[in-house]
């Protein structure tokens, strides 16, 4: 069909240029009426022509939108269509799921570094003072406040293995002095 239209058109377009080319003939031999006659003929055929081209490229615009709308609304194309967004969002589902994880494994464990500093805090206030009790029965008055300042330093520190240590040379002095 197009093939037909198309030759229609440049049969249509040679007839415009003889036409023309029998409107120049004229003009040289002087016959103006007849030359000016031939070049409106020519002009509207020519454009007859560029019309029927312009019908006809809204009619292969029409048809391939056509096909390509019923291409696009085949149940084989839907049922596709359907799968690949299926899959899209089974895919973002666990892409969320793993940022779920990780934000709630991640406040699991500020959690649980908060719940240990101050596990550690209070094991720490009890240890200064049962170790500040014991120094205090066993250490003289004047030396227990020197003793209670470094015990009080490590406590702030958070090092009870230096608290330790300090009762440990402390009461160790204090039993081979007395």
């Amino acid at each position: 069909m197009t093939k037909i239209v198309l030759y229609a058109v440049l049969l249509i377009c040679s007839l415009a240029m003889l036409l023309l080319l029998g409107g120049f003939s004229f003009w040289q031999l002087g016959w103006v009426n007849w030359a000016s006659c031939f070049y409106f003929l020519a002009g509207q055929i020519i454009l007859a022509a560029f019309l029927l081209l312009l019908l006809l490229g809204c009619g292969l615009f029409v048809q391939a939108l056509y096909v390509e709308l019923a291409v696009y609304f085949r149940w084989d194309a839907v049922a596709l269509r359907r799968v690949a967004m299926l899959r899209q969002l089974q895919y973002h589902a666990g892409q969320r799921l793993l940022v779920e994880k990780s934000q709630i494994y991640y406040l699991y464990e500020l959690k649980r570094q908060r719940l240990l500093a101050a596990d550690n805090k209070r094991h720490s206030r009890a240890l200064f003072k049962a170790v500040s009790a014991e120094l205090r029965q066993s250490v003289e008055p004047d030396s227990f406040k020197s003793l209670q300042k470094h015990l009080k330093q490590h406590r702030n520190q958070a090092n009870p293995q230096a608290i330790l240590a300090l009762r440990e040379r402390v009461l160790c002095r204090s039993s081979i002095a007395g």
